[in-house]
């Protein structure tokens, strides 16, 4: 229904874009029996409310028993490792990677350059020092070489005198760098967990939860993941004990791995490490993640899964992102230095040492150099090494939010120029020298603001291959579309799309396989001249999907009064929890309130460009009564604009709807009535009297 702004005195100017980006949008409130609800909420003794949660998302099928199983996954899960790949590679990988350790073979961890290979690398690497291994780690430049198995660092082993290289979260698609290292005499072993391609690369033992038939709970491990379960086998494999305090590390680790890729939290056995890699992160002695949680502010009192994705990850994978070793600017090794710090068992005397010096961090900057002014003999170089770390990744953390933002707004002016958003349904942009380690982020901000799959393509000077990024939807599978593509390129000229070129140490270039993701993420290079064409493609992939599918709609659990809102709900959602891709923390939906006026806030690159909007959702009470209403403190990411368009020239007591989702407010805790809690508000309409409006299609108000 058009919102009851057209009929008003408010003139907003929007572009095109918002109007059509508005119209998109859908609050969609689950139907759920509540028959169903009450037997279910009986049979497994929660909250009514929790009840409905767990049947909307379908949890199940509402079977009571496939519903305890996920709220309850067992511990045994997290110790199996049988389907992480077929039978055959795991023997070889395991007996593989024994020998190494055992003959004092030099071995070098191949990671991903993003949070999810880092862990992974940690995972490996601190498993491999405690069997003894003599083990290394490298990782590629992502502004220059992309990621996976790359041939400077098959180059780099091979000179370092090593016979063996591992990769995690990489690997799968790397067809021609695989044969490249068998040239050079280097065994390799993939451990991965992405999509696989046609061919598999020729290499000594092939470790991807791909390569066994059938639906495991396996496939949706992160690569972290994927690389905890080899060393568990490998420890099982030598007859070693694996310590509990770096089992503790391994799961802490992998977690925010499977946290940063967005991997499936349906799935019981991501589930239940998760859960187990949270109170790990929690209660943890190990230098480095004390002093990665210190610089992000975690609090562990209150921290979950989505606290992480919103701090400790971002920073990890900043230094991936940009760093360029060869200009000074850490990358991924920086991360895994600061992760690895205080491998084994942790002394406490050096732990309370580590958070002292943290306790009092307010400016990192001013920190770092009060840090060098201190003597040696008040700190241990590994206290000094950890805050050391930690601060530079925080630096190069604001160094990627510059970057980001800059060239958000390039793409904003493009996305008119570009992209038809009345007949396309994809959003293409094409720019030029953008950053490619950070150009993710922007597609993904790029589809959260026009509701549809998003693909950027950087062009660069001087350099005939341009890289991509591309985000989804949860209906739209991109993999597949941006794959098919490839495979009626090949049909019709007879090679890849996706490649690009790099070079030996002894000057040969090499093209390398390009392409690799998921369904909602993935990314690729190709020569600028074939971009036009891989365009025409998807658009005709486009077509063949249903105009239904495209729909991307806010789904809502459930309308609730204010007075349910609090601490005690809070605690009442932790129960069925964690929360995460697939299982997403709960919308719910407020009704009839009022709200404070707003301040815009965000990061200093943001100050001009799509700010975001603190505010307080008032109660409105229908009758005088001698009690305060009840308030509380909001947040709305990227709703600055929007918020000042809802309470232009309006009367102050007009009533507004919002959904949203509840949090710990860490700023405020302990303060009085209720602000402890906020409201991360997702959008806000001006409320109307029919109760069910709300899930009408919003209308823009030149509409």
């Amino acid at each position: 229904m058009p919102s009851p702004l057209n009929k008003g005195k408010i003139t907003l100017t929007m572009t095109k874009t918002k109007q059509i980006e508005q119209t998109r949008e859908r609050w969609h409130l689950a139907s759920v029996a509540t028959d169903d609800v009450k037997a279910l909420s009986d049979a497994l003794g929660i909250e009514f409310l929790l009840a409905k949660i767990l049947l909307a998302r379908n949890i199940g099928n509402g079977d009571s028993e496939a519903v305890n199983l996920f709220l309850n996954p067992p511990e045994e899960l997290i110790s199996d490792y049988s389907g992480v790949t077929s039978a055959v590679e795991l023997e070889k990988t395991v007996e593989r990677i024994s020998r190494a350790i055992k003959k004092r073979e030099k071995i070098v961890v191949n990671g991903d350059p993003d949070a999810d290979g880092i862990s992974g690398a940690c995972v490996l690497v601190s498993g491999l020092e405690f069997l003894g291994a003599d083990v290394s780690y490298n990782f590629p430049v992502r502004c220059r070489e992309g990621h996976g198995l790359q041939v400077r660092i098959i180059d780099e082993a091979k000179e370092a005198g090593a016979t063996l290289i591992i990769t995690t979260d990489c690997g799968s698609k790397d067809i021609s760098a695989a044969a490249y290292a068998k040239t050079q005499g280097l065994d390799v072993i993939v451990t991965d967990h992405h999509i696989l391609g046609k061919e598999l690369p020729d290499v000594y033992a092939f470790v991807n939860p791909n390569m066994v038939e059938g639906d495991t709970y396996f496939k949706t491990l992160a690569g972290a993941g994927v690389s905890y379960k080899v060393m568990l086998a490998v420890f099982d494999e030598m007859g070693q004990e694996l310590p509990q305090s770096l089992n503790e590390f391994m799961l802490a680790v992998s977690t925010l791995g499977t946290l940063s890729d967005r991997m499936s939290l349906l799935n019981p056995m991501n589930r239940v490490m998760v859960s187990k890699g949270v109170e790990a992160i929690k209660g943890t002695h190990w230098e480095g993640l004390k002093a990665i949680k210190k610089v992000c502010r975690v609090d562990d009192k209150n921290l979950r899964p989505r606290q992480l994705s919103r701090s400790i990850i971002p920073r990890l994978n900043a230094p991936g992102r940009i760093g360029d070793p060869s200009k000074g600017i850490p990358d991924s090794t920086l991360v895994v230095d600061l992760l690895l710090t205080g491998t084994g068992e942790a002394n406490a005397a050096k732990a309370a040492s580590l958070s002292q010096i943290f306790m009092d961090i307010v400016n990192l900057e001013k920190e770092k150099k009060n840090e060098q002014e201190k003597s040696d003999h008040e700190k241990s170089e590994m206290q000094r090494e950890a805050l050391s770390s930690a601060a530079s990744v925080d630096d190069i953390n604001e160094q990627r939010k510059f970057m980001t933002n800059k060239i958000e707004e390039e793409i904003e002016a493009l996305v008119e120029e570009q992209v038809d958003l009345t007949k396309e349904h994809i959003v293409i942009v094409q720019g030029k020298n953008w950053n490619s380690g950070v150009i993710g982020i922007d597609t993904d901000r790029l589809k959260e603001r026009h509701l549809r799959p998003a693909i950027i393509i950087t062009k660069y000077d001087n350099n005939d291959y341009v890289r991509g990024s591309v985000r989804s939807i949860p209906n739209i599978n991109m993999y597949d579309i941006v794959d098919k593509a490839n495979d009626l390129f090949e049909a019709k000229h007879g090679c890849q799309l996706f490649k690009m070129e790099v070079m030996s140490s002894d000057g040969d270039a090499q093209l390398v396989n390009a392409f690799g993701g998921h369904a909602q993420a993935c990314g690729f290079s190709m020569h600028y001249k074939d971009v036009p064409e891989f365009i025409e493609l998807v658009r005709e992939q486009e077509k063949l999907i249903a105009e239904d599918k495209w729909g991307y709609h806010y789904d809502i659990i459930a309308k609730l009064p204010i007075s349910q809102v609090g601490p005690k709900l809070l605690s009442q959602l932790d129960k069925i929890g964690p929360y995460g891709q697939r299982f997403e923390f709960p919308t719910f939906y407020l009704q009839g309130c009022l709200l404070s006026t707003g301040t815009a806030f965000g990061n200093k690159y943001q100050e001009f460009h799509k700010p975001h909007v603190n505010f307080r959702v008032i109660e409105n009470q229908k009758k005088q009564v001698n009690v305060a209403p009840k308030e509380f403190e909001a947040v709305g990411f990227g709703l600055w604009e929007k918020f000042c368009a809802m309470r232009s020239n309006l009367d102050p007591n007009m009533k507004f709807d919002v959904i949203f989702t509840i949090e710990q407010d860490q700023k405020r805790r302990g303060q009085q009535r209720g602000v402890n809690i906020r409201l991360n508000v997702l959008d806000i309409r001006q409320s109307g009297d029919n109760v069910d409006s709300f899930m009408e299609p919003a209308q823009s108000e030149e509409d």
